[in-house]
Formats: structure tokens, C-alpha cells, sequence
């Protein structure tokens, strides 16, 4: 049993109501390809997914629906040989239309053969699939982007968590060095002015027994006497929590003036050398550098057994420097690591001189030898600061 085609021609019932069945698909672009690649039919399916009516496809190589670089990497004979070698070949990936528009393709390709097994050519089945594959990739960066969000909170309590225990340190820190500052100002206040005041009392006690004038006055001279000394190291302790010189003169005045009484109190010659019209900095700059001469010093004094030390205050290509060297002992080197408490106050060390240095955006640096050891501190000048180096004067 056969029908008639439109052209005319008779074609076998089956045949028939099989054309008939691709015709009726739609969302399918179903048509065949000769065993080069060219077009044989074409299916109303395959001209409203691809764009091209049947009259300007058939006969060309189905290439045309390719990308220009899968058509460069041959990518349509690739193809052709999988299905000829495997019988089928399936894939998703990018197809162009008619109008240069891409879409998201699945294509099956199956290789059609006769009773003795030869192939005669090829039919292909392509599913437009972009709809899909948008949704399927704004999943993707909406996954992404929560991975992306999640990885960033994680990070951000990490930090955090490090933050605070980073402020937990510090602020247990601060609190032993609150601890330790105040017992030394107490055993010097007890040491130093507490004995003073006890030997001023014993002595005025000495004096309510005495009698005659010449023995009265041998005993007042001897009270002025502790007492002058006892306010001698009230200044020196007031000096030494906050010289009030280092506000009202600037650094090079308040150096020099607690060079003076270093230099009776430890015995250690000192020479002091800085730029006669060295000017003033901010008052964070110069108590940063006032700290690190102080804390320096005491550890040539405790530590070092060095007889001099050599103080200098300049300022090179805008930066004011500060270094305090000494002919002691060599530095242990883990004392030189900073953290450690072997520089200055108890407690302090080379860490305290550090920060202090950073929060002024200035920097340390310690070097230590057999000869000695050298600190150095520099502290870029801000813009419009101009103060001279030249002209250094000394002081013994």
C-alpha cells in the first residue's frame, strides 16, 4: 500500500505517516544529512528552532549551525566519525541560528545503514535547551555567589574571633603592666621619699630633745637637707610618669634635662647630640621618642654594665632619628626578638617601644654587637614639617 507525496512521487504508507509524525513535532528539529554532512530534509520543527526555511538549507553542510570556532577545530567531522564508528553520538553545547543567535543544544546524531549493513547517511534530533541551561547557570552563580557569602562570614568570625582574642592579650597586658608600673613606683616611693620623710621625723624627734641653738640649728640643717633630697625624687618620679617639660619645651629640652639627672643616678657618662634649632613635633611623636630614650637607657643602666652611651637626635631626608648606642654587653638574642622583656620597664620591652613607634608610623630597629648594641627609631616627618639637622651641639 503507497500514498502520493506532494511532488508527486509514490511513497509507502508507513514512510508516509512517519513524515508525517516529524512534520507534527515541533520542539524538535529533526531532519537528515548524507554521509558528507550535507542536508537532505528538513522538518518544521527544525525551521522554527533554527531559523532557516527548508528551501535555503537543503544541500548545505550542516557546519552552518556551528560556532566559528567549533567549525575551526572541525568539530562537525568529529562528530560524523563518532556516530559512523559508534553508531550514535549525543552532546550539549552551543548551536547558532539563522540570525546569529546562539542556543543551548542537545543533539543526537544516529548513523543509518541499509540490510547489508552500509551507511546511507545520518539522522539528527536537536532539542533547544536554553531555557534550561539559563536557569541552570543562575543557579550556578547563585550558588556560587552563597559559597562566595558563606566563605567571607566564616573568614569575617575567624578574624573577629582573632580580634578579640588579640584585644583579650592586650588588654591583660596592659593590666600586668598597670600591676608592675605601680609596684615599682611603690618600692621607690618607699625606697627613695618614704625613707627620706622617716629620717626627717626621727630627726625633728632628735631635735624636740636637744637644747642650745648651735645643736638646733646643726639639726634643721640636716632635715632641709633630707628633705631637698626627698623632693629631688618626687620630680624625678613625676618626671619620670609624664615629664611635664617634654609638653611645655619639646623633646630636645626635656632630653636633655632628664640626661642630667640619668647621668648622677647612674654614673654613666652620656653625650648628647642633636641639631641646635631642632623644632617641635606632635606631642604623640615626641612622647613616642621620649619613651624609647627612657626604657633605652634603663636597660644600658640594668643590663648592659656599658660605663657611656651616646645619644643622638637628628633628621635625614625627613625623617627624625633617634639612636641611643652604648659599649656593653652584647644583647641575648632572643632579648632582641620583640615581645620580650629584656629592654626597659618590666614588662615593657622591645614590643612596647614598637607599638609605640607604629602608632606614630614610625619604626625600630635594634642591633647588637660585641662591642655594644644599637637602638634606632625613626619617625617620618608629616608634610609641612621642616626641622633642620644641622649645627648638632654636644653635651657631657
Amino acid at each position: 500500500m503507497s500514498t502520493v507525496a506532494n511532488d508527486g512521487t509514490h511513497i509507502p504508507f508507513g514512510e508516509y505517516r512517519f513524515r508525517l509524525l516529524v512534520e507534527a513535532v515541533r520542539d524538535y528539529a529533526i531532519f537528515m544529512l548524507d554521509p558528507e554532512g550535507h542536508i537532505l530534509t528538513w522538518s518544521a520543527g527544525a525551521e522554527r528552532i533554527k531559523g532557516y526555511p527548508a528551501e535555503e538549507v537543503i544541500g548545505k553542510h550542516f557546519s552552518i549551525f556551528y560556532p566559528q570556532p567549533d567549525i575551526r577545530a572541525r568539530k562537525p567531522e568529529m562528530e560524523l566519525q563518532i556516530a559512523r564508528r559508534d553508531g550514535r553520538f549525543e552532546e550539549e553545547g552551543w548551536r547558532v541560528r539563522k540570525d546569529g543567535s546562539r542556543f543551548w543544544a542537545n543533539v543526537v546524531i544516529t548513523a543509518l545503514r541499509d540490510e547489508h549493513g552500509r551507511l546511507y547517511g545520518f539522522g539528527k534530533v536537536t532539542w533547544d535547551l536554553t531555557e534550561r541551561k539559563l536557569t541552570e547557570d543562575a543557579l550556578h552563580r547563585s550558588a556560587q555567589q552563597l559559597h562566595e557569602e558563606i566563605k567571607y562570614r566564616i573568614e569575617a568570625e575567624r578574624s573577629a574571633r582573632q580580634a578579640e582574642a588579640s584585644v583579650r592579650d592586650i588588654s591583660q597586658r596592659l593590666l600586668r603592666l598597670q600591676d608592675e608600673e605601680r609596684r615599682r613606683l611603690g618600692r621607690e616611693l618607699h625606697d627613695s621619699v618614704g625613707q627620706l620623710l622617716v629620717g626627717t621625723k626621727m630627726a625633728l624627734k632628735a631635735l624636740a630633745k636637744e637644747e642650745g641653738r648651735r645643736t638646733w640649728d646643726q639639726r634643721v640643717a640636716e632635715c632641709e637637707s633630707i628633705l631637698e633630697q626627698a623632693i629631688r625624687e618626687v620630680r624625678t618620679t613625676s618626671f619620670l610618669l609624664y615629664p611635664p617639660m617634654l609638653e611645655e619645651l619639646g623633646l630636645r629640652t626635656a632630653v636633655e634635662s632628664y640626661l642630667e639627672g640619668f647621668r648622677q643616678r647612674s654614673g654613666i657618662q652620656i653625650d648628647f647630640q642633636a641639631a641646635q634649632e631642632f623644632g617641635r613635633l606632635p606631642a604623640e611623636t615626641e612622647l613616642a621618642l621620649f619613651r624609647v630614650l627612657q626604657e633605652s637607657l634603663t636597660n644600658v643602666h640594668r643590663h648592659s654594665g656599658s660605663p657611656t652611651a651616646q645619644i643622638r637626635l637628628s633628621v635625614e631626608d625627613q625623617t627624625v632619628v633617634l639612636e641611643v648606642q652604648d659599649q656593653g654587653k652584647r644583647a641575648p638574642t632572643e632579648a632582641l626578638k620583640f615581645g620580650s622583656d629584656f629592654l626597659g620597664v618590666p614588662g615593657v620591652g622591645l614590643r612596647g617601644m614598637n607599638e609605640r613607634l607604629k602608632q606614630v608610623g614610625g619604626k625600630l630597629e635594634v642591633f647588637s654587637k660585641e662591642t655594644g648594641t644599637l637602638v634606632r627609631a625613626t619617625v617620618p616627618l608629616r608634610a609641612g614639617e621642616n626641622l633642620h639637622s644641622s649645627a648638632a651641639v654636644s653635651g657631657r
